[in-house]
């Protein structure tokens, strides 16, 4: 499978509170579409079906990347954004994954 970098352009009008951000009972996580629409319009390569119809983690990896940025940068944490940063962080091997001893992934 081909990776391709994305540049992500988060319209000035938009915060991350905007996307209303929510974990349901079942687990699952809830949000503005609309909201995701408005950066995939604005940001190269990135097409929103490619988040509508692909893996959950596709969207979430959107989400999280933003989050990432505005707590780097000193923004206010969200509470279910720290659940998904702290689930992702379980799921992760540690170290890094090689496939022989040259030290190559």
């Amino acid at each position: 499978m081909e990776q391709r970098k994305a540049r992500v352009i988060i319209p000035d009008h938009l915060s991350f509170a905007d996307l209303g951000l929510r974990r349901l009972e079942t687990g699952k996580i809830e949000f503005d579409w609309d909201v995701i629409k408005q950066i995939c319009e604005r940001s190269e390569r990135i097409p929103l079906d490619h988040l509508e119809e692909g893996p959950d983690d596709n969207v979430v990896g959107l989400i999280l990347g933003w989050y990432m940025v505005i707590r780097e940068n000193g923004g206010e944490s969200d509470p279910v954004a720290e659940q998904l940063v702290a689930e992702f962080m379980e799921k992760e091997p540690e170290g890094d994954s090689t496939d022989d001893e040259s030290g190559r992934a």
